[in-house]
């Protein structure tokens, strides 16, 4: 015989690994479900990363793109976040917003994320403003275990793209009449929706560029966890 199942009434709860307890609902009897983005955040593996200055009484300090902002330049890349062997990387949401010089026929601007399943970050960078230290989605959390670096300025060994996570482009056309140019935002907003389990020494890299320089703020987020935790 079939018996209703109940669920405890409890808006948030955490539990260690391999412990038992009973389901959860909300107060209107919805059960508690949670997605695999926020499961890693409240496990204490995800962080997130930003490029770009707020000064208080002044104002917002944008990065200028990699190769002085007129080329995607991947080895002097805006953002650069990875890991040793021993973890897994797992790229979550990338948020870009650039300003771009368009005002003439074919000038151009465009944003990369891709990901390096061949090699981490090195152990050092100079740039502005060079090491990034990432924020624990869960406050008070560990220190991330890999690496990341902002704003390059000096040429690092190429990140290889071994996979395309996303790409903007953004391209004037004035249809051969002077002066008739349109001026678009650049933006670039990738959510992940599977993930991807990148084993390290695996690296992240954000490129943005344009035919003028290109400046912009951004923030990427990413899980870290032991390989351990996958079979």
């Amino acid at each position: 015989m079939i018996t209703d199942i109940k669920a405890k009434i409890d808006a948030i709860a955490a539990g260690g690994s391999g412990d038992m307890d009973y389901l959860r609902m909300t107060r209107i009897g919805q059960l508690l479900t949670a997605d695999w983005k926020y499961n890693l955040a409240k496990e204490g593996v995800a962080w997130s990363f930003h490029i770009g200055t707020l000064t208080t009484g002044a104002d917002v300090g944008l990065i200028t793109g990699g190769g002085a902002g007129t080329t995607i330049d991947s080895d002097e890349p805006e953002m650069l976040i990875g890991v040793d062997a021993g973890y897994y990387l797992i790229p979550m949401e990338c948020r870009v917003t650039c300003n771009v010089d368009m005002d003439a026929d074919a000038e151009y601007g465009s944003i990369v994320l891709f990901a390096d399943r061949t090699q981490a970050p090195p152990t050092s960078a100079t740039g502005t403003p060079g090491v990034i230290t990432g924020n624990n989605l869960l406050d008070g959390g560990s220190a991330f275990p890999g690496r990341a670096y902002g704003g390059v300025t000096t040429a690092l060994t190429d990140p290889l793209m071994s996979e395309l996570l996303d790409y903007e482009y953004l391209r004037v056309s004035d249809n051969g009449t002077a002066g008739s140019a349109a001026v678009e935002r650049l933006k670039m907003m990738y959510d992940a929706q599977i993930p991807r389990l990148l084993a390290g020494p695996c690296e992240i890299c954000m490129c943005y560029g344009g035919t003028a320089a290109v400046t912009g703020m951004a923030s990427i987020v990413v899980a870290a966890v032991p390989t351990s935790w996958f079979s």
